[in-house]
């Protein structure tokens, strides 16, 4: 019965598992596990969008499929797949067609996987996950100033100005720091570097001369805004793990935006967390759940939220987060736990970690499989640990059939050496939204009970 439930589940979710077999006859995707290979395909994602080569987005027909406007899915701008379509098409274009998404979102969430030994004994500070963003950030600014071959048909070796806005000035400072010292330490090409400005988002406005000055061209840059949240527990403050309310965060980020609109320079979102103000401090007509007073989330066409991954998501949805709907790449880390993912990320990061240390998230892993519980002395005297620390998934808006991929993170721990490797375990639809915990945990034992 429970097979039966599974099977039905994943039907519904159109989950197209990867045999084998099939992994052998065709290129599986690739799980990008750096900050330098995610930074590449969110910038293949953003200068696609840009410059017209998304692949078409699947939701438009399944919108059209659809009887009511409740079931209907977010889509891309027409303009972002425009030189897809082949000369034969003859569909209408309207002037709005021809206009570049001016707002784009992407989704990066638990970055502190990325981290490595040489990443945290940097000088920045603050949350792990905080580390990373900023990390990230300035991997992707780099991507996005230098020129876009392949992209772009008349590319020119002028390197675009990048202004980034991190949520509170802590976050700012750290961000010069890290990028100062890409500059001493020549780890990237300088002059790349001096087109990158950092700012925070209570400064309120663009750097001068990215602005558009009346009958002059736009400065053909970009806006960069990193995780912008009314609710912050990411930031370098003394008081670590304490959160600090932003009241006008989304009072700063719309002046933001609105002025790379009227100045033409295309903005880019990451991780809005729009949705982190605390119940407490709610007036007291709105519901309970862990949402700002104006319901800044998805509606409820979906089961998991599209930024975030609140299960389920709550609305309505405010018009500033729909204009970042859906991202044009996602990149998650940890979409479910299988054996203490962070736990084991935290001793992964240990100059040594004690191979002893281990062994319960490795019993973990066997009471998942086999419902059995395992005595401590039957793995305490191993000397190699395999197992599974929790699944992890992507969707770029470059694939076709802009499908979740998912991906299962297997974790190989000696004394000697500890590294982790990510296996393609299957896809989902993109119609059906962001694949929730339920779904995650169906796909993983179905694809464990196929392995064995």
């Amino acid at each position: 019965m429970k097979r039966r439930r599974r099977r039905r589940n994943l039907d519904f979710w159109g989950v197209d598992m990867a045999s084998k077999s099939e992994l052998q006859q065709r290129a599986a995707p690739q799980f990008p596990a750096t900050f330098e290979d995610v930074a590449e395909q969110a910038f293949e994602a953003i200068a696609g969008t840009i410059c017209g080569l998304q692949r078409p987005d699947p939701n438009v027909a399944s919108n059209a499929m659809h009887s009511s406007v409740l079931d209907y899915r977010p889509t891309h701008s027409p303009y972002a797949s425009i030189k897809r379509w082949g000369n034969g098409d003859e569909r209408p274009v309207s002037k709005k067609d021809l206009e570049a998404p001016a707002r784009m979102g992407i989704e990066i969430d638990g970055a502190s996987f990325l981290l490595s030994k040489e990443h945290i004994q940097s000088d920045i500070k603050g949350t792990a996950e905080g580390r990373a963003m900023i990390i990230f950030s300035l991997e992707l600014a780099q991507r996005l100033v230098s020129p876009w071959n392949g992209f772009e048909e008349d590319a020119s070796s002028d390197l675009r100005p990048c202004a980034v806005f991190y949520n509170t000035m802590d976050q700012a400072l750290m961000a010069s720091r890290e990028l100062s010292r890409l500059k001493k330490d020549a780890r990237g090409d300088r002059n790349v570097l001096d087109r990158i400005y950092i700012s925070w988002l209570g400064q309120g406005s663009l750097p001068t001369h990215m602005e558009k000055k009346r009958k002059q061209e736009s400065t053909n840059g970009l806006v960069l805004v990193v995780k912008p949240s009314d609710y912050d527990i990411d930031s370098p403050i003394p008081n670590i793990g304490q959160p600090t309310v932003y009241a006008d965060c989304i009072e700063n980020l719309q002046r933001i935006l609105f002025q790379a609109s009227a100045s033409s320079l295309p903005a880019i979102v990451i991780s809005p967390r729009l949705t982190e103000l605390a119940p407490l401090v709610q007036p007291i007509t709105t519901h309970t759940y862990k949402t700002g007073p104006w319901g800044h989330e998805q509606s409820n066409y979906q089961r998991s939220a599209t930024y975030g991954g609140i299960e389920p998501p709550v609305g309505p949805t405010s018009w500033l987060l729909r204009d970042l709907m859906p991202p044009v790449y996602v990149w998650i880390g940890c979409s479910l736990d299988i054996a203490g993912a962070n736990n084991v990320r935290k001793r992964k990061l240990l100059s040594k970690p004690s191979l002893r240390s281990i062994a319960e998230s490795y019993r973990n892993q066997q009471r998942i499989e086999t419902g059995e519980d395992h005595h401590a002395s039957s793995v305490d005297d191993a000397t190699e640990y395999s197992f599974y620390s929790r699944l992890a998934m992507t969707q770029t808006s470059m694939e076709t059939g802009h499908s979740w991929n998912i991906f299962a993170v297997k974790e190989n721990a000696s004394n000697e050496d500890w590294h982790s490797s990510h296996q393609f375990i299957g896809s989902s639809i993109a119609s059906r939204g962001r694949p929730n915990s339920g779904i995650m945990k169906d796909v993983f034992a179905e694809w464990i009970s196929h392995s064995k």
